[in-house]
């Protein structure tokens, strides 16, 4: 072979070998780039995930309804305009409540604040995104908006498991008492007040409205108590006949305590249009302003009396059952010191039925409740710093119906008294219906958080809870530029999805949160498998009920020079007792209303 063949021979094998290489790197590079693009690919989900996980995009989604639910399930971000995770930690967290916690918890320290836990000094209210707690201080009031059988009783039953200082709990069911009175014996002497054994709980002592009314400030807030739990709605003028019933209330209780009397005899003298024995009380102890007051009461403006001894006698009308009677007669022994139970953190359950809008123990509750919340601030203003230490809590469900006190004059100041007040309500109507529009104002005003649960379907309660959520910037489809939308729409709070709540606090941006229940809470398990969930309570005695003339003159010290005032005729048709009550006839005339 020619040296040129040579040449040529291995020149096709060089050009061969190359091109078998650049195949074999073709191949090889085709198959690396595969592994690239798949990896590249992955990672772009991923990233695309992460952004959508923490960034709720500004895009508006075609239905936000289930957008929200799904990053809920996710325990996501909810959307746009809602508190971020650096907002949540700055005004929410378990060290934002720590920071304001020296004013709240004076008696503790701050290591002692920190080894006490968080439930010393701060509310658990919920979880929200990124189980991130949500908790505010011991002085802001919690406004609670939410219907029937939507988990509220267990979210509440949940705070009054862990809270340090005394608590007031009212509810028109046991539950409340089966979930947390077990956890709550341990801190302090347990207390109820059941006059209607609703559930089958006791009573376990019994409380004299007219107990201290000798003091005429006493006697003043107890009237007060309650004339103002009688609803006037539909009268006009209703605060005017509050008034005059409470002037003339405070001066038959105050007559009926210096007489040594009971409320039988205060209910006698309003059914029998006849308190000339009260006046000659008050006349013979020198309380002539107040018997001149009850003077009007027989004077010529008939129509007037009439009025006003209606509203008296709808606030008394619970005599007329023999077991609501008993709770409020004198006995010794049985009744509740409400300094003590302050101060050995005690835990209160007043439970009564609410069948309608004006429950029959509605007035005796608001005034019972009123005069704890006075005795509150009275001690706490001894404390230092001029508040209640520990803070005092008032867990009030179902507030418009079984124990309507009043909120609006209470929220103004209790907070930095030591008072910290959680009424419960079903919407803006309830609060309109029991405190017109400028008290249903001053209540959602003095609240500092607010909570709405699923389920609401008042309109006017939605559009209130939207409102205040503000607005964000959303980008609607077909859209270039961005326009403004509400943060929470109406379904959107109405949808909630079943154990999570709207909260939204001052300034704050809002939050959605999933709420703790009793039930689940670790403590509550362990005693419930211990049998000690609920706590075993004696009832109180019985009274007994004697003839209310035997029992005034009893209760009259030996010796005294003023002699007893006679006796007015009694009312037709009372009953051998003296309770002007307990017959049909005079049940028609003062009537439940």
């Amino acid at each position: 072979m020619s040296g040129r063949d040579r040449q040529g021979s291995q020149v096709r094998a060089e050009a061969v070998g190359a091109v078998l290489v650049l195949a074999g790197g073709v191949v090889l590079y085709e198959r690396h780039l595969t592994w690239v693009l798949v990896l590249a690919g992955i990672l772009a989900v991923l990233l695309g995930l992460a952004r959508w996980s923490v960034f709720p995009g500004r895009k508006l989604p075609k239905n936000r309804v289930r957008y929200m639910r799904v990053r809920l399930w996710l325990r996501l971000h909810p959307g746009r305009g809602q508190a971020t995770v650096f907002q949540l930690w700055l005004r929410w967290s378990r060290w934002a409540a720590l920071r304001g916690s020296s004013r709240t918890c004076r008696s503790l320290s701050f290591g002692q604040r920190i080894r006490a836990g968080s439930a010393a000094y701060s509310v658990l209210v919920g979880v929200t995104h990124y189980c991130h707690r949500l908790r505010v201080s011991l002085e802001e009031h919690i406004l609670v908006m939410a219907p029937p059988r939507s988990g509220k009783t267990g979210w509440l039953a949940r705070i009054i498991l862990r809270r340090r200082g005394p608590v007031v709990s009212t509810t028109t069911k046991h539950d409340v008492f089966e979930l947390t009175s077990g956890l709550r014996a341990r801190r302090g002497p347990v207390h109820v007040f059941n006059p209607q054994g609703i559930g089958g709980v006791p009573s376990t002592f019994r409380w004299n409205p007219l107990d201290g009314c000798q003091d005429p400030a006493v006697a003043i807030r107890r009237a007060d108590g309650f004339a103002y739990a009688v609803s006037m709605d539909g009268v006009e003028g209703g605060g005017f006949w509050s008034d005059k019933a409470s002037d003339y209330l405070r001066a038959c209780f105050q007559a009926a305590a210096l007489g040594g009397m009971d409320l039988r005899q205060v209910a006698t003298w309003i059914l029998a249009e006849d308190a000339t024995e009260a006046e000659e009380i008050l006349w013979d102890s020198g309380r002539d302003q107040w018997a001149a007051s009850l003077r009007e009461l027989r004077g010529d403006a008939q129509k007037t009396a009439a009025t006003v001894r209606m509203t008296m006698s709808r606030a008394l009308a619970f005599l007329g059952d023999p077991a609501l009677l008993d709770a409020v007669l004198p006995a010794e022994d049985c009744g509740l010191s409400i300094e003590e139970f302050l101060r050995s953190n005690g835990t209160l359950y007043m439970i009564a039925e609410s069948s309608n809008e004006r429950a029959p123990l509605a007035a005796l509750y608001a005034c019972l409740a009123g005069e704890i919340h006075y005795q509150a601030a009275l001690l706490g203003s001894r404390m230092p710093g001029g508040r209640l230490d520990p803070p005092l809590l008032m867990a009030l469900d179902e507030v418009t119906q079984i124990c309507p006190v009043p909120l609006p004059g209470w929220l103004a100041d209790s907070g930095g008294k030591g008072i910290q007040i959680v009424p419960v309500v079903h919407g803006e109507a309830q609060l309109a219906s029991r405190w017109k529009d400028h008290g249903k104002r001053i209540i959602e005003d003095t609240c500092g958080v607010k909570v709405w649960l699923p389920g609401i379907s008042d309109p006017q309660t939605l559009e209130m809870a939207s409102r205040l959520c503000g607005t964000a910037a959303f980008r609607e489809h077909g859209q270039e530029h961005l326009s403004r939308h509400p943060v929470m729409t109406e379904d959107m709070i109405r949808q909630l999805p079943a154990g999570h709540a709207l909260v939204v606090r001052g300034g704050l941006y809002p939050v959605v949160a999933r709420l703790p229940m009793a039930w689940k809470d670790r403590a509550y398990k362990q005693a419930r498998r211990a049998g000690a969930a609920v706590a075993a309570v004696t009832a109180a005695p019985a009274a007994v009920i004697e003839d209310s003339r035997t029992a005034r003159r009893a209760a009259v010290p030996a010796g005294n020079a003023r002699a007893l005032p006679r006796w007015p005729a009694p009312v037709p048709g009372a009953s051998p007792d003296g309770n002007p009550f307990a017959t049909p006839a005079a049940r028609n005339g003062g009537g439940h209303g």
